[in-house]
């Protein structure tokens, strides 16, 4: 799909304005796109319009956390100024600009040839450019922009935002103040639950993907980032069909088996955020990632409370029941989550809802047959667990965890673990 410039399809062009457009949905907030959302094409600038834009003030890198780079300068749709190195990951980079049409700084990040050669990587990179193009919401990266140039990569424009990751501040202090995981755990179900309404599952929830807003140390706010994997709860996509994306420490069963997935799948990924914020560590942890595997398909989360006495019995049972194996076991919605939340962190009188299993043993057994003979070496290779059902309560089921055998050279302890060293501006890239 080639880019258009001095051409007859300019005239097809809009001009977008800072607020969406719900009669044309295709118009993207910050740019120019054409009609149809399968083209980005833009006008050219005038000469007078690129030398006014050449002579902007530069960016003060230090603000963002950004580094020097030999792009510096360098122009992506005569509009947006390179001017720092953000992050770089094995198939994009991750740059802070200058949006040179009204001064505002923005990060602009760009697949590097491998990915961009890579037809997989490429489609799932404009996916999330289509996918959060008209998304607005407090809890979401704003998408200002999104292109795919004939002469380059293409490249997507969000807002520039000021603070750092959950995984960086982790990283300095792994238990926080109850007062802030509080408030990271409601605002991220606030953004999972306006995800989920657009029919879109996120398939990464992690603390790297997670921006805190503000001063470092002392956020305000927080907004979910990096959408490379999302994808559609509904869609059919057979390309998709037999991959494996996400992060192992996060992933839900039937994510780590290639099945299809939905929104509960996000919502295991955030029970086991939300229990590395009360417990100050991962359940799991093993020196391979086929023994991770392994523990997210047969091991129980052990409650939090076991790691941080002050746990209360109430965040204990959100955990359990937000990670359990099966998805007909979990909360059914996000929304549903974010009530319990709200009763256990004392927004709102109550007692969370009890829920018994629908699903009993709970036992995921994957739904395609290579998930199946996985799981067979996985069980082969692990001394698992009887299930969990009514009759043994979870607590005397996830106390039998450090019985678990496994063939993973010197890991002495299978509940032990050494907390990830996400950077600060990790780039997801499956």
């Amino acid at each position: 799909m080639d880019a258009a410039y001095d051409t007859p399809v300019a005239a097809q062009v809009r001009r977008s304005t800072r607020e969406p457009d719900r009669e044309n949905p295709a118009r993207i907030s910050g740019g120019y796109v054409l009609g149809s959302p399968s083209m980005r094409q833009r006008k050219a600038p005038s000469a007078t319009t690129i030398s006014r834009r050449r002579r902007s003030l530069p960016v003060d890198l230090a603000s963002f956390g950004a580094r020097p780079t030999s792009r510096a300068g360098e122009f992506l749709g005569d509009r947006y100024r390179i001017e720092g190195l953000l992050g770089t990951g094995g198939t994009s980079n991750v740059y802070l600009a200058l949006d040179t049409q009204i001064g505002n700084s923005v990060v602009v990040k760009q697949l590097n040839r491998e990915g961009a050669d890579n037809e997989g990587i490429r489609e799932r990179f404009l996916e999330e450019a289509e996918a959060l193009s008209n998304f607005q919401h407090p809890r979401i990266l704003h998408v200002l922009d999104f292109a795919e140039p004939s002469d380059g990569p293409p490249y997507l424009v969000t807002e520039a935002l000021i603070g750092e990751t959950l995984a960086s501040l982790l990283g300095r202090q792994p238990l926080l103040p109850m007062s802030l995981t509080l408030m990271i755990a409601r605002q991220t179900a606030e953004g999972l639950n306006a995800v989920h309404a657009r029919g879109l599952v996120h398939r990464d929830i992690k603390p790297g993907n997670l921006f805190l807003l503000g001063q470092r140390g002392a956020p305000f706010g927080l907004k979910i980032i990096d959408f490379g994997m999302a994808k559609l709860s509904d869609s059919n996509d057979a390309s998709a069909a037999q991959t494996v994306l996400g992060t192992i420490e996060y992933m839900a069963p039937e994510q780590t088996m290639a099945d299809p997935v939905d929104g509960r799948t996000d919502i295991y990924s955030f029970g086991i955020m939300l229990f590395r914020l009360l417990a100050g560590r991962l359940p799991f942890q093993a020196s391979e990632g086929f023994d991770l595997l392994g523990h997210q398909q047969f091991s129980p989360v052990p409650l939090p409370s076991w790691f941080h006495s002050s746990t209360e019995p109430h965040l204990d049972a959100i955990v359990t029941r937000a990670t359990r194996k099966h998805p007909d076991n979990r909360y059914p919605n996000m929304r549903a989550m974010m009530l319990d939340l709200d009763v256990a962190f004392g927004l709102c009188e109550g007692e969370p809802a009890h829920a018994g299993l629908v699903v009993d043993p709970d036992v995921y057994e994957p739904q395609n047959q290579k998930g199946r003979e996985v799981a067979e070496l996985l069980a082969k290779r692990w001394a698992t667990l009887a299930p969990i059902g009514n009759e043994r309560s979870e607590r005397d089921a996830a106390s039998l965890l450090p019985r678990l055998k496994t063939l993973a050279p010197d890991v002495a302890d299978s509940a032990d673990f050494e907390p990830l060293s996400d950077d600060a501006l990790e780039i997801c890239e499956g």
